[in-house]
């Protein structure tokens, strides 16, 4: 749609709003928009911050400079691994396994644990009391108390 053109200025404003880190007079300012001492650039920010063009073009800007500025998979796996070499070469053994562990998960290296085990008896509960119950004639006494 031509409507959903920013203008030059919009353009600019977006920018120095991302710039700065969204300080709006200032980006005001930037892109050009006339200040003529009566507070008009806050209402001029206010404005431009409701359009829907100029509210897209900032969430635009924002993801990319999220994604420009996230650690890469690789990134984290060289800082892990360095942090790991210290721990081992400090004989942190505790933390150095640990570390070592979140990197075999990132890596994918981590083995599954089957938690289903079967195991099944076949001795008797019966049998069992039998074999451990103490007769008479193994010398011990059997009291009745009343």
């Amino acid at each position: 749609m031509a409507n959903d053109k920013l203008s030059i200025k919009e353009q600019i404003f977006c920018n120095e709003y991302v710039k700065n880190r969204g300080n709006g007079v200032k980006a005001v300012i930037s892109a050009g928009y006339i200040d003529n001492g009566t507070g008009s650039t806050a209402v001029q920010c206010s404005r431009l911050l409701k359009k829907q063009r100029i509210i897209g073009e900032l969430e635009r800007q924002n993801n990319f400079v999220l994604r420009s500025n996230a650690l890469s998979k690789s990134q984290i796996i060289d800082e892990q691994y360095q942090l790991f070499i210290l721990a081992k070469a400090s004989e942190e053994y505790k933390t150095a396994s640990s570390i070592l562990e979140s990197l075999t998960k990132l890596l994918g290296y981590a083995p599954t644990i089957d938690s289903t085990k079967h195991i099944n008896h076949t001795v008797k509960f019966e049998r069992l009391l039998k074999d451990i119950t103490p007769t008479i004639s193994d010398g011990y006494e059997a009291k009745l108390i009343n």
